[in-house]
């Protein structure tokens, strides 16, 4: 009788295999997907996206939310609070002259504060009252050599529990 090799049957792969490849294969699936969508969505430095993200950037004084202006740079933010009202203080810069900002500023809060604008020397206050006049943001422009000053100051009644 010729001899026939016995069949051996075909190893099956560990069942770890399987899920350690279906694991790498979904892994490589989503970093795809990420890297189209960064692509896709992250701004490329065209100016109107720019522009549009800086228009909704605002900054918490204390418990008041007041608008960033494009270019400012941050100098100092203090914030306490004491007998259930919050005041806050920020201070910053800009090459732009207090005239532009105070424009800024008062295009920009109208919409959420009830305004009175005063104009000092070469600068400006404006004084903004919140909803039912619960907060308050004072906002001091000077004129310096190299642009603006702005100082601002909040005070916010916290609500009661």
């Amino acid at each position: 009788m010729p001899y026939a090799p016995e069949a051996t049957p075909l190893r099956k792969l560990p069942q770890i295999w399987t899920l350690a490849g279906v694991t790498y294969g979904l892994v490589i699936a989503v970093t795809i997907v990420s890297v189209v969508v960064y692509k896709h969505y992250w701004p490329t430095g065209n100016s109107a996206e720019v522009e549009l993200e800086q228009r909704s950037a605002r900054i918490s004084v204390g418990e008041v939310w007041i608008p960033v202006y494009p270019g400012a740079i941050h100098q100092g933010m203090t914030s306490s609070t004491k007998d259930g009202v919050v005041e806050g203080d920020l201070q910053f810069t800009s090459t732009d002259a207090p005239a532009k900002l105070i424009a800024f500023y008062r295009a920009r809060l109208r919409s959420d504060y009830k305004l009175l604008y005063t104009a000092v020397g070469t600068g400006g206050r404006i004084e903004a009252f919140g909803k039912r006049d619960k907060s308050v943001a004072t906002l001091i422009f000077t004129a310096t050599d190299a642009g603006c000053e702005t100082t601002v100051h909040t005070r916010a009644a916290l609500p009661k529990p």
